[in-house]
């Protein structure tokens, strides 16, 4: 989309609100600075502006618009490249729309349409049945929501809900720029097969190659329906998904070598696979405890991928502003003993999860997180703390320490032990 179209809907939007709109508006500057303790580039910073307007004109019609510009040091956003709308490109573009909805109100039934982000997950730290909305993982310790196109419609009677929900355009995860600091990859040669006609070993040069997107069609509409029941002390909901995993299964396809380079390219594939996921979650309230627990069949249609079963059972307890989260995330089939897991949603588990916390809106804000693998041993902890200046300014920062063996999931960012310090302005 030009961003000539984008202003026009903007303004086509903006004359639609009369006088007497409810009209909720704001600005966000976000910068930080990370400083890695190896590797380069180092430091990196970063830069997000996002303007939130948000109106109602009558009781059955609303909008929400929220537009995101950004900026980097180091080259992961593009700068000739304002906006992807089908958000299929490998690096992320200079800005994109976190909502770009219109909302209907009719009784106790909600339709949105547009560019939306789904969450469905209830669980804080895995979400097996929050399918619909794919990641931005160019930073894989900052994951960023995507929004797609999208209809969703919620509907409310008593103590029952219904969600459903259809993304006609397939739009994947982004993962971490292909031999950056996130995505090493190894071995870096392999021996010459036409040697003594060449040097002994060619240096492998990794590259993108096919993407097989789903295309727009009936037959690949993506869908999921959600059905929840709340009672006095919890809720339980059950849900289904059809679509296509998110995360692309690579594989390599090696290339002609360069003999007088001394290189082989090696194109790494994407496809992307069509998915089934039936999930369960519900949560239980004891006091000053709550009780979560999220589960969802991972069914893979055309059998590239074992089933699987994602789990997480989690704990809160909060009070006077602390808040306390337990967690534990398994997965059961799809073949967990292999090192590479075939599906990355079995990467991080099985795993320990803590989340500690402290403060509010209007000061302090202190925190601590961490992830322990329970098969290997491979660790993420953080520490982070933050401060409000002037009621509209909060600087803060963290710390991000990463440790285990190379091969384990944590252990091979062991060397992108980093400092962030941030300032965020909101008008």
């Amino acid at each position: 989309m030009k961003p000539k179209t984008v202003a026009a809907g903007l303004l086509l939007l903006l004359a639609s609100v009369g006088p007497a709109a409810a009209i909720e508006q704001g600005l966000s500057i976000k910068t930080w600075l990370d400083v890695y303790r190896e590797g380069e580039p180092s430091p990196q910073a970063w830069f997000r502006e996002t303007y939130t307007f948000q109106a109602t004109p009558t009781p059955w019609l609303f909008f929400d618009l929220v537009p995101i510009v950004e900026r980097d040091s180091h080259g992961e956003i593009l700068r000739d490249d304002l906006y992807d709308d089908t958000d299929r490109g490998l690096t992320r573009s200079a800005s994109r729309f976190r909502a770009a909805s219109a909302g209907f109100r009719l009784g106790a039934t909600t339709l949105v349409l547009g560019k939306q982000r789904l969450t469905w997950g209830r669980t804080t730290f895995l979400n097996a049945t929050d399918n619909l909305a794919p990641r931005d993982w160019t930073d894989p310790l900052d994951e960023v929501r995507l929004a797609p196109w999208a209809a969703n419609l919620a509907w409310e009677k008593d103590r029952w809900h219904v969600d459903a929900a259809l993304v006609p355009r397939y739009a994947p995860s982004r993962l971490p720029q292909l031999n950056g600091r996130w995505f090493t990859l190894q071995p870096e040669t392999v021996a010459n097969p036409a040697t003594p006609a060449g040097p002994p070993e060619l240096r492998i040069d990794y590259r993108w190659g096919n993407a097989t997107f789903p295309s727009v069609t009936w037959d690949n509409l993506q869908g999921a329906a959600r059905v929840g029941y709340r009672g006095s002390r919890g809720e339980v909901a059950a849900s289904y998904f059809r679509g296509f995993d998110d995360a692309p299964a690579i594989a390599a396809r090696p290339g002609t070598p360069d003999l007088i380079a001394g290189t082989i390219p090696v194109f790494l594939d994407r496809k992307f696979l069509r998915l089934d996921v039936a999930g369960l979650d519900g949560e239980l309230l004891f006091g000053p405890w709550i009780v979560r627990g999220e589960a969802g069949y991972f069914h893979y249609p055309d059998h590239q991928i074992d089933g699987y079963l994602l789990t997480e059972a989690e704990a809160e307890w909060s009070r006077e502003g602390w808040q306390v989260t337990f967690a534990y995330g398994d997965a059961i089939g799809g073949n967990v003993a292999a090192d590479v897991p075939a599906a990355l949603d079995q990467a991080l588990v099985p795993s320990a999860f803590l989340r500690v916390s402290k403060g509010d809106a209007t000061e302090w804000q202190v925190g601590l997180d961490a992830a322990v693998g329970t098969k290997h041993g491979d660790s993420l902890v953080r520490f982070s703390g933050s401060y409000p200046f002037a009621g509209h300014v909060r600087v803060g920062g963290e710390v991000d320490l990463m440790g285990g063996e190379v091969g384990t999931f944590w252990g091979r960012w062991r060397g992108n032990d980093r400092v962030r310090v941030f300032s965020e302005f909101s008008f």
